[in-house]
């Protein structure tokens, strides 16, 4: 090869080792410059009775101000009801968070590896009547759930759905003989059956055989990118110290989600 070619194309190829190191160096003191500029987060979501109290305590709001105050963040939780609590994160981004969101969701969300909970829903029905069993007790029965809820895959409803704007609307159809069973967060329908002076002994109440992961979903942009490397990062090292693990007891509000715990293998 020619001694002057030879020297050029090493030129080219330190010079590019070179430009790419010092990339990699500018990456990460922007990152750790934004990291150290952020102060506080806002997270919200609706007021649930010992996840996310309107006086900022409850689990939720414990175990997202353990993980930000590790790195010196302060947690600021709202409360606002869910449509407009979702709004402000992915239209507006007000909030850089909102608490309580599955994966699949449709909306411009990012989300960190690791979920806050695991919600089993409960399904309810009038006694006396054919008990749940399993998804295959629904074949071929009227089903009710919340408008928007999308329960289950589009492609394995073999019943009929009937989806309504409140938990009230479903219990009265349920019990007006309308629908065989009606699908809800447990805390939801037992406050429905209080409010309406109405006993659990009249119906027949079991869980979803699967739970669904519920996270903390963060609105779409560069501040969030970096809040999340600190959730996924924070999240292990609390579930390895069991730091997490007593949040979780502390609240007796069920054990520590499955993905949770697995968190300490990473």
């Amino acid at each position: 090869m020619n001694r002057m070619v030879f020297l050029v194309m090493t030129f080219f190829i330190s010079f590019s080792a070179y430009a790419e190191e010092e990339q990699e160096q500018e990456q990460e003191q922007e990152f750790k410059f934004k990291r150290n500029q952020i102060k506080s987060i806002n997270i919200v979501a609706p007021v649930w009775e010992d996840y996310t109290n309107a006086d900022g305590t409850g689990l939720y709001w414990d175990v997202l101000q353990s993980i930000y105050a590790n790195q010196d963040i302060k947690l600021k939780p709202s409360s606002v009801s869910w449509n407009r609590a979702l709004k402000m994160v992915t239209k507006y981004q007000i909030y850089n968070a909102i608490v309580g969101e599955y994966l699949d969701s449709e909306e411009p969300l990012l989300f960190p590896k690791y979920p806050i909970d695991v919600e089993y829903l409960s399904v309810l029905s009038k006694n006396p009547s054919t008990p749940f069993e399993g998804l295959g007790s629904l074949t071929g029965k009227r089903i009710g759930w919340l408008k928007d809820y999308d329960l289950i895959n589009e492609s394995e409803i073999d019943f009929t759905l009937r989806e309504y704007r409140t938990v009230q609307q479903g219990l009265e159809l349920l019990n007006a003989g309308k629908l065989d069973y009606i699908i809800e967060e447990w805390d939801e329908i037992a406050s429905t059956l209080s409010s309406n002076n109405l006993s659990l002994a009249n119906y027949q109440m079991k869980e979803m055989p699967e739970g669904t992961d519920v996270y903390v979903a963060f609105a779409d942009n560069s501040v969030s990118k970096v809040l999340i490397e600190i959730y996924n990062e924070e999240v292990e090292a609390m579930v390895k110290a069991g730091t997490m693990q007593a949040i979780y007891e502390k609240w007796e509000l069920g054990e520590m989600p499955p993905a949770l715990q697995n968190a300490a293998d990473h």
